[in-house]
């Protein structure tokens, strides 16, 4: 549960509560994202609407600094920044750590580590003015073919899940620098759609979910984390329209579902935020000028990546007219600035300067994840390879042409190749007929799947365009092929006759360079595949 308030905390939230004016509080029930806004835009976007919370996302350290000292100077309250750091601080601030994806903290099975990461992500973040993660994720990955959870989710069984996951929010936590946040509330990972792109359904039956995602949502109650966020996701099973499952409204407008449910049975006192607004798995159900005032009606504390001024103007009417009660108004903004004063905001809101020292050990935890997660999931002759020093290899790249995320090209890998005497060079997407062709030359190919979730993808499947080489099964020709997922863990199901397979379970620098000492065979692969697979 919750922790509760220390005398200084519950006066300040008391003082702060009482003078605020009606606009401050209608500003506490908004976080509008930053939009590349410079210092001065985000002044007068201030000037204009006193918000509760912003969201930033990738940033320089500079520029980071450079804004929030605005924002914050700009505040006659302190405002609570968040962020997006589900792999560390270094998933979106540069000169931070960067760690491996979700999914193989999972293959670790080890909460002394989870722990140690959100401890690093903690400090890292406050140091660069950040005091909110929205993370960890606790879906469950039922459903292979989820796009939205994958490698962001520990794995897919509730047992295994819900102690990494309270690690994880017990280490994001435990300094008081950061708030973490569990997502996405009901739980995503049953259905095989996008949030982004319509709303998705948790189609599992009422006993069934207590027994999966109910555990992990306790689980993660019970280790006291200070937020939740609601997601477009409906769950007809406790709304009742199992027949009509079309019809069940998403969390984030059922107050059902999060006042009922998340609030009532399981007990969450904290701040409830809606996922991005922008998304369609709100935005097909409702007009752009009722969302912001039916998803505070319906139970959230804030509404996430608003239009900052004109959701102000909508919640401020709403409560000028009565439709949003004084009380309810309060009770919100209560629970914003009793989380503010939890993470000591009215004392400090920057964390101080990163010590070397420190970067050290937190780089120390990244690899120690990195190198305990990587899954030999079909080993040959291969595993580990042997080669010569100065043999020639190449690196094959398997991606989408996506932007957004960075590492995926995976130049870490040719870089260690490199400091270890080989002479590497790189293809990515390579047609089969020049796959086929150039693998000839060299002594080892090694061919590295980066599919990751991100918006708008829809699916995680291989698409043909990206597989057709492996289809002319050149593997079968060339005697040293090593295949590693550093993404998705599913594709056996396309590739059902890989020779060999590694998992690394996302792009990080860390887990690049772990999977070459695997490869090499420098050191054991230890990890253990959190989700089920099949071979098809």
């Amino acid at each position: 549960m919750l922790r509760p308030l220390t005398d200084d905390e519950r006066a300040w939230v008391e003082a702060t509560l009482a003078s605020m004016t009606p606009e401050e509080r209608v500003g506490h029930l908004l976080c509008p994202e930053d939009r590349g806004y410079t210092p001065e835009a985000w002044r007068a976007l201030l000037e204009e609407v006193p918000l509760g919370s912003v969201f930033f996302g990738a940033n320089t350290p500079d520029r980071l600094r450079a804004c929030l000292e605005v924002v914050q100077a700009t505040s006659r309250i302190p405002v609570l920044v968040a962020s997006d750091l589900e792999h560390g601080a270094g998933a979106l601030i540069e000169e931070t750590t960067t760690f491996p994806w979700p999914m193989a903290c999972g293959a670790t099975n080890d909460p002394e580590l989870a722990h140690r990461m959100g401890r690093a992500t903690a400090r890292e973040g406050r140091a660069m003015g950040i005091h909110w993660t929205f993370s960890p994720v606790v879906d469950l990955n039922v459903n292979s073919q989820n796009p939205v959870t994958n490698i962001r989710a520990l794995g897919d069984n509730a047992a295994h899940v819900a102690p990494l996951a309270s690690a994880l929010i017990e280490g994001l936590q435990a300094s008081g620098e950061l708030g973490a946040c569990a997502k996405h509330f009901p739980g995503d990972g049953v259905d095989d759609r996008d949030q982004h792109i319509c709303t998705t359904i948790n189609a599992l039956p009422l006993d069934v979910w207590w027994r999966t995602y109910g555990r992990v949502w306790q689980a993660a109650v019970d280790s006291g984390v200070y937020s939740v966020m609601a997601g477009h996701i409906a769950f007809p099973a406790y709304a009742g329209l199992s027949l009509h499952s079309s019809d069940a409204r998403p969390a984030t407008l059922s107050r059902r579902l999060q006042v009922d449910l998340l609030r009532g049975e399981l007990g969450f006192d904290g701040v409830l935020i809606s996922d991005a607004a922008p998304m369609v798995g709100i935005s097909s159900r409702i007009s752009a000028e009722e969302k912001a005032v039916q998803n505070i009606l319906a139970g959230s504390d804030v509404f996430l990546f608003a239009e900052p001024r004109a959701d102000f103007v909508r919640l401020l009417n709403a409560v000028r007219a009565g439709r949003i009660s004084e009380n309810r108004l309060e009770v919100s903004v209560r629970r914003v600035l009793e989380m503010k004063a939890r993470l000591g905001l009215h004392r400090e809101v920057f964390g101080p300067p990163l010590l070397e020292t420190e970067r050290a050990q937190f780089r120390d935890d990244a690899a120690a994840i990195a190198e305990q997660s990587i899954t030999l999931v079909r080993a040959n002759a291969l595993t580990p390879m042997t080669l010569t020093p100065g043999a020639r290899v190449l690196t094959v790249t398997v991606k989408y042409p996506e932007s957004g995320h960075r590492n995926r090209d995976l130049y870490t890998v040719d870089a260690a190749l490199r400091a270890r005497g080989f002479a590497v060079d790189h293809l990515v997407n390579p047609p089969g007929d020049t796959l086929a062709a150039r693998a000839a030359d060299y002594a080892c190919v090694f061919v590295n799947i980066a599919v990751t979730p991100h918006s708008l993808m829809g699916t995680m499947r291989l698409t043909g365009d990206l597989i057709m080489p492996f289809w002319n099964a050149f593997w079968v020709d060339h005697p040293n092929v090593v295949f590693t997922s550093f993404g998705s863990p599913y594709h056996l199901y396309e590739l059902p006759h890989l020779p060999n397979l590694y998992l690394a379970y996302g792009p990080s620098p860390v887990s690049q360079e772990a999977a070459v000492r695997v490869w090499l065979g420098e050191i054991e692969p230890r990890g253990v595949c959190p989700v089920r697979l099949c071979a098809g």
